[in-house]
């Protein structure tokens, strides 16, 4: 991270911002261009669940390329 000073360490702070928010987005990439989709997570015992159809244009892109 560039700016040291605003990262968010504190796991309670972490926790807050995750359980307060409904909406977060995902990046994938298409060849060389970025693609990113806002989708609806929950969010418990530290993990977060993002629901996803199983097939469509996020699934083909995660398949080419897992790094999101």
């Amino acid at each position: 991270m560039r700016r040291k000073d605003k990262q968010i360490t504190d796991q309670k702070v972490l926790r807050e911002i995750l359980s307060a928010n409904k909406i977060c987005r995902v990046a994938f990439t298409d060849g060389n261009i970025p693609y990113i989709v806002p989708m609806n997570y929950g969010y418990k015992d530290n993990t977060i669940f993002l629901n996803s159809a199983l097939e469509g244009k996020k699934i083909d892109l995660m398949k080419a390329n897992n790094n999101v």
